[in-house]
């Protein structure tokens, strides 16, 4: 039987610039060591932050994107938006830090940032699952750095760097989309598009995970049959629904069912909410946040059940300037930007943050990457009788997790699997 994996893969690019304004300021001064009072104050588990960050950018996608399917990676957003933030200052770095839920832009909470990629990186070592984070630094010929910026990336983030003549604009895109097609066994490919790499870009930062994975209870290939499922917009499919009977993880109340369909020795899931109304997914998405799904999360208890899971299969792009925009990242965008501690001036700013996703779920597993670019540059059948239902014949939403970290990869929802 042809083994379907789960592979997740996650791309984070920044390509940074610089203006015409230029202020110098003095470097900043290197501190690797924190007081003990400092430690004190970072008290938010990175990986606890990162999730907070999914939850919030969902429910402002979810909101601006109507009735349409969503799956985003916000850990890949997160990861390459903590290595630009190492570089932010001032008003910058406090946006930063609020909109993306990170503590203090300091050596400590790098430390932590890296030691959770290490953490998931080490998963891969117990032989059940593949799991590797890469990062790369990518540096314009000629234009100067802090040592301070890129020690931080280097120690914590693991960036393997490397240095680019981008006035030759299509040699460089080629050099990094053949770095990022290599992590990701050829799932993203020309990541980067024509235009995007000039004169004036500065820098790339790229971060790319790659999760490959079976079910632990594989969807008997047998049991997969031609069913409804109901669209938000009121619309019938015809889709290929999978089916299982066997004992799973699961909670209910009023309004939704939850449950855990574990990858193989559960070093990761994949957690379904569905809710019990038919078209209750997008009011019930309102108040959905964090702190809601550790609640369920602490509920789940085994059961027996007959899930019924639509095969799907979506390639989705965003551009998630707006996004960040709306949970108060303001100035990054602008002149006013201040990334000084990159370079010691306040010359570079983010044009663009692109997000590209792919996911594919059947019988043994899932398959999914995802991309994102952070682009900077110069300003100017019936069960059992004893068997609970669980039917996804309906709008669900989701998210996959690595589970001896809790670090949640990839959200999203399903509003029509044969989009």
């Amino acid at each position: 039987m042809k083994k379907t994996v789960l592979f997740l893969t996650l791309i984070s690019v920044s390509l940074i610039g610089m203006t015409i304004f230029r202020k110098d300021i003095s470097p900043v001064a290197e501190d690797t060591e924190l007081s003990p009072d400092e430690i004190k104050k970072h008290s938010v588990p990175v990986h606890e932050s990162n999730n907070i960050f999914a939850l919030k950018s969902y429910r402002i996608l979810a909101e601006s994107e109507n009735s349409k399917n969503i799956f985003i990676s916000p850990y890949s957003i997160s990861s390459a938006l903590a290595m630009t933030y190492a570089g932010s200052a001032s008003d910058t770095e406090t946006e930063m830090s609020r909109a993306l839920e990170f503590d203090e832009n300091s050596e400590q909470f790098h430390r932590n940032f890296g030691e959770l990629t290490g953490k998931i990186n080490s998963v891969s070592e117990r032989g059940n699952i593949e799991l590797l984070v890469a990062n790369s630094l990518w540096l314009s010929k000629g234009y100067a750095f802090l040592d301070n910026f890129l020690r931080i990336n280097r120690d914590y983030y693991r960036t393997e760097i490397a240095k680019l003549n981008f006035s030759d604009s299509e040699t460089s895109r080629k050099t990094i989309n053949d770095w990022v097609a290599e992590k990701t066994r050829d799932r993203i490919t020309d990541l980067i598009p024509e235009g995007v790499i000039d004169a004036l870009t500065r820098l790339v930062l790229t971060n790319a995970v790659y999760f490959k994975a079976e079910w632990e209870k594989q969807f008997p290939t047998h049991l997969t049959r031609k069913d409804k499922f109901n669209t938000m917009d009121g619309q019938t499919l015809k889709v290929e629904m999978m089916n299982i009977r066997d004992r799973f993880r699961y909670m209910e109340n009023d309004l939704i069912q939850f449950v855990e369909m574990p990858y193989k020795e559960k070093d990761a899931s994949m957690f379904v909410l569905l809710p019990k109304a038919t078209n209750s997914l997008s009011k019930i998405e309102q108040t959905l946040d964090y702190e809601k799904l550790q609640s369920y999360e602490k509920e789940l208890e085994y059961n027996d059940l007959s899930i019924y899971f639509p095969k799907f299969k979506m390639s989705l792009e965003y551009e998630l300037k707006n996004l960040m925009r709306e949970m108060g990242m303001i100035k990054a965008f602008t002149n006013d930007a201040d990334f000084s501690k990159m370079n010691g001036n306040h010359d570079l700013y983010i044009s663009a943050i692109i997000h590209k996703t792919f996911v594919e779920v059947d019988e043994n597993g899932t398959e999914a990457a995802a991309a994102t670019a952070v682009v900077m540059r110069l300003k100017s059948v019936m069960p059992d009788p004893e068997y609970v239902t669980f039917r996804a014949d309906h709008p669900f939403f989701y998210y996959i997790k690595e589970n001896s970290t809790g670090t949640i990869l990839f959200a999203g929802r399903v509003t029509d699997p044969g989009e």
